[in-house]
C-alpha cells in the first residue's frame, strides 16, 4: 500500500487562488489604462508626420515643375 502524500508546508505560505486572480486583474487593469493614451499619441503623431511629409512632397513637386 502507498501512503498518501503529506501536506506541503509551503502551501500555507502561498496566497490563495482568489488573491492571485485579484492581483493579476489589478495589474492588467493598470496596464490597460496606459496604452490607450499612448496609442492615441502614436496614431496622432503618425498622422501629423504623414501629413507634413505629404505637404512637403507636393511643395517639392511644385517647386521642381517651375
Amino acid at each position: 500500500m502507498t501512503t498518501p502524500p503529506s501536506p506541503d508546508p509551503s502551501d500555507a505560505e502561498r496566497p490563495s487562488r482568489e488573491e492571485l486572480d485579484r492581483q493579476a486583474r489589478d495589474r492588467r487593469r493598470s496596464w490597460r489604462d496606459q496604452p490607450r493614451g499612448l496609442g492615441c499619441a502614436v496614431v496622432a503623431a503618425f498622422m501629423v508626420l504623414t501629413t507634413v511629409a505629404f505637404v512637403l512632397a507636393i511643395v517639392i513637386v511644385v517647386a521642381a515643375a517651375r
